[in-house]
């Protein structure tokens, strides 16, 4: 319930609609100008692109599942993912507010398309 009621949801897989959402929540607007605009959109695109914190040891190798390094770790994490499912959730339903036009358009078409399942069933 707190972070449905405190929280706005942002997702590193989903970073560019994530800080949208973010410059809505804030009132943050792109400048005036044409030229600073576009260095607005360009600055954000590298972040989104290159990050701010880079892992600086590359790849690493997630155990298979079935192994016991898969299990522990199952284990440790299991009500992140919890929560990770539950904020899902939320950011589906924050998109009526804070959601990108396009996401909005996204989000009614898939909507529609669950009512027409629903009617013919």
């Amino acid at each position: 319930e707190v972070l449905k009621q405190k929280f706005l949801v942002g997702f590193i897989d989903d970073f560019e609609e994530s800080i949208i959402r973010m410059m809505k929540y804030h009132g943050w607007e792109y400048d005036d100008d044409e030229e600073e605009q576009r260095e607005q959109q360009e600055c954000i695109q590298d972040f989104v692109k290159d990050g701010s914190n880079p892992n600086p040891y590359g790849e690493y190798e997630i155990p298979k599942k079935g192994t016991q390094a898969h299990a522990l770790i199952a284990w440790q994490t299991q009500y992140d993912m919890k929560l990770y499912e539950y904020a899902k959730i939320l950011f589906e339903k924050q998109t009526k507010q804070y959601g990108s036009k396009q996401r909005k358009k996204e989000l009614k078409k898939k909507l529609k398309e669950g009512k027409e399942t629903t009617a013919q069933a």
